[in-house]
């Protein structure tokens, strides 16, 4: 892993600081891996990325970028020095893969805060280090979160998605400590429908947390995403003038940027849905 990393940072003029970042969800279901693995593939047309598939029970980001791993990081002694095996999936994206586990063989926490650590200490070549979680708050997954800068929280418009999302929040939300926080509605992308949602998430944790998370709006549920999942590639390699592929080249350009997640404004990335919305 040193040698690739050297490799990669070689031709970076001057020290810079990597970004961590997660994609989590409180339930299953709602396209959380699909999301995090296209949006590295976007930031990876500008920045370096490392995506890390930190799913416990099923990791599958392999799957999806139709890649064959050599191992899994779960694999690897950290604390004996040793470096996890990089998979690549184009010039300026890796995959860090999950070797999944039978639920009763998951890390323990010290062993992943040595995972965490190694890879704080280890990512300089990358400007991105994108972390896809397990679904849920296991113990494992909120010492994940808890060390990232950035967390982006994947929901959908059913009622116990976002009251699992809730949940999750109010976890993070309780810590001293705690990374910015943004919500993605998937499977919704009309802008009174994504205001609605907003209003309502903003209302209650408002009211009962005493803060709010950030909002990035939402991704229509279009068929074109099936067909790019289907065929184990990314979105931006089939569809890139597709409208659900504006959303995620405004996110990544946003982020690229530097605007972090809970301050990117939802109407800039839901633009299409706002124009549609006016022409109605």
């Amino acid at each position: 892993m040193n040698n690739r990393l050297n490799h990669l940072a070689g031709s970076v003029p001057g020290p810079r600081r990597t970004r961590f970042l997660a994609v989590t969800s409180g339930k299953g279901g709602v396209g959380k891996s699909v999301i995090a693995f296209n949006l590295a593939d976007y930031l990876s047309a500008s920045s370096r990325v490392l995506l890390v598939d930190a799913d416990f029970h099923a990791g599958n980001l392999h799957l999806l970028a139709n890649v064959v791993p050599a191992a899994g990081w779960q694999g690897t002694d950290f604390a004996g020095g040793g470096h996890p095996v990089m998979t690549r999936i184009n010039d300026r994206l890796e995959l860090l893969a999950s070797a999944g586990t039978d639920g009763h063989t998951l890390p323990d926490v010290q062993t992943l805060t040595v995972f965490l650590q190694h890879l704080r200490a280890q990512a300089s070549a990358y400007d991105f280090v994108i972390f896809d979680t397990s679904t849920g708050i296991l113990p494992q997954t909120a010492s994940i979160l808890l060390s990232v800068d950035e967390v982006i929280l994947v929901t959908t418009p059913e009622l116990t998605a976002l009251s699992n999302s809730y949940a999750l929040y109010k976890v993070l939300a309780g810590k001293k400590v705690r990374p910015a926080i943004a919500l993605l509605v998937n499977h919704e992308d009309r802008s009174d429908q994504l205001a609605y949602i907003k209003d309502k998430f903003d209302a209650i944790t408002g009211q009962f947390l005493g803060h709010t998370p950030g909002f990035l709006g939402g991704m229509g549920h279009d068929r074109v995403m099936v067909e790019a999942v289907a065929g184990q590639t990314s979105l931006r390699r089939i569809a890139p003038e597709h409208p659900l592929s504006a959303v995620f080249a405004v996110l990544a350009a946003r982020l690229a940027a530097g605007v972090t997640v809970d301050q990117i404004l939802w109407e800039t990335i839901n633009i299409n849905a706002l124009v549609a919305d006016i022409r109605e």
